[in-house]
């Protein structure tokens, strides 16, 4: 019997290759490429015979979305399915011109409250969500497919869904909403990661900004697979101001999981980053826009 919020899949992916279209920098050998603050991965991956092309998140910019991924041979129209981390800004900026670009019908996986107001308090109240909303993103050929709980894109691949809180020391803070009608505190229950299992290695574990906490979102990863072997971690782990005692925990807790690769990049912050270099050696590369990692 299957557990409760278990993902049940009928066999793991052969291979997956995930290209950086967008990040907070770039590396030296495409400099025609544009980095900017937010995240997008152009993801395809090999199930049995068939392949699907995920594209998670689509950075803050439509111009600087379509222009690197037209420079990296991305192919949008490839996309076969959307998934929004969350919906800030920076994540959801080039949504409307991808799903233009994409050419058809496509499901876009975010949490309910993904597309509800997002605001910060830094340094005066400002709006950092989405640009668009549910019929926006209608009316350009986008199906919302808003769900709290894990939703299976193809066989070994799925969404987290919404992350339990349960370590202690992962904690979200400075950010605000609407809910109800009343202005409260945010505590981003819209972020979600993507979890891709890959055959004889284990799990890929694919963060947005994982304000849910990484550690959080690896071992919720862990439960509604049912597979404990974790073979890398990527994305933004949202350490950017945390302190030390935060860090410090959160490379125990990767250390203890034991990834054969781990990528950080936009949120994670210089610290953080230089920190799990240092616990992880060479299996720590942090990405930047224009990378290609294939496992």
């Amino acid at each position: 019997m299957l557990q409760k919020n278990r993902v049940e899949t009928k066999m793991s992916v052969k291979k997956v290759q995930l290209t950086v279209l967008i990040e907070d920098s770039k590396g030296s050998v495409k400099p025609q490429l544009r980095s900017k603050h937010g995240l997008s991965f152009f993801i395809q991956a090999e199930i049995g015979d068939d392949k699907v092309t995920v594209l998670m998140d689509t950075g803050p910019s439509s111009e600087t979305l379509l222009h690197n991924a037209d420079a990296l041979g991305a192919n949008l129209e490839d996309v076969d399915v959307i998934v929004l981390s969350h919906g800030h800004y920076d994540h959801t900026g080039g949504l409307h011109e991808a799903l233009k670009r994409i050419r058809k019908r496509v499901p876009v996986i975010g949490h309910p409250t993904v597309f509800e107001p997002k605001l910060s308090l830094m340094p005066h109240l400002r709006l950092i969500g989405a640009p668009l909303n549910e019929t926006d993103v209608e009316s350009v050929g986008g199906v919302p497919v808003l769900a709290s709980d894990p939703v299976k894109i193809a066989d070994g691949i799925t969404t987290t869904g919404e992350v339990p809180r349960l370590t202690a020391y992962e904690t979200v803070r400075s950010f605000w909403t609407v809910h109800n009608k009343r202005f409260i505190e945010d505590k981003i229950l819209d972020e979600q990661s993507l979890v891709i299992d890959v055959q004889n290695k284990g799990l890929v574990v694919v963060a947005g900004c994982a304000h849910a906490g990484i550690i959080n979102t690896i071992q919720y990863a862990q439960k509604i697979t049912g597979t404990s072997r974790v073979h890398a971690v990527l994305g933004g782990f949202h350490l950017i101001s945390a302190d030390d005692k935060r860090i410090d925990a959160t490379v125990d807790a990767l250390e203890t999981l034991d990834p054969q690769f781990v990528g950080p990049c936009h949120c994670t912050g210089k610290k953080a980053t230089e920190k799990i270099a240092e616990a992880f050696g060479d299996r720590c590369q942090p990405l930047h826009t224009g990378d290609t990692i294939e496992f």
